[in-house]
């Protein structure tokens, strides 16, 4: 026969305590670890979409380049300043530069690209050259 210790009810809020605390890391371990935007790609008929969460970014403070082939979005989320006579008990958010590059297909027209930010979403679109459509042939003769 098992004996089990009856839990009183402070017991379980206790333990439950530090099995929630154990899901977020330490703010040490937090400082450690680089910030990176989630990013969706959709290719639609004629482009390919980049979608890219940024929120609390302005605008000013992102950069986009098209090089070799490569897209790349740079940027920095700035940690916002503490008061004096405040106490923080966690701090989650993130902060600090990033860079996400991405290799794109070599039928890209990078000179037309476009971007558009509203509310925290960057959204970048690159056409695809004219070649790399996908269009039907029809048969003469």
């Amino acid at each position: 026969m098992i004996y089990r210790k009856k839990m009183l009810p402070y017991d379980m809020a206790r333990s439950m305590g530090r099995l929630v605390d154990g899901l977020w890391p330490d703010e040490e371990e937090e400082s450690n670890s680089q910030w990176l935007p989630a990013v969706d790609i959709c290719e639609k008929g004629d482009s390919i979409q980049f979608k890219v969460e940024l929120p609390g970014i302005p605008r000013e403070d992102i950069e986009i380049e098209v090089s070799n082939g490569v897209l790349s979005i740079r940027g920095e989320k700035k940690a916002a300043e503490e008061v004096k006579g405040e106490t923080w008990h966690r701090r989650e958010f993130r902060y600090g530069s990033f860079v996400r590059s991405f290799t794109l297909p070599t039928e890209m027209k990078a000179d037309e690209a476009a971007a558009s930010f509203k509310e925290g979403v960057l959204l970048v679109t690159i056409p695809k050259e004219e070649k790399a459509l996908h269009r039907k042939i029809e048969i003469k003769g």
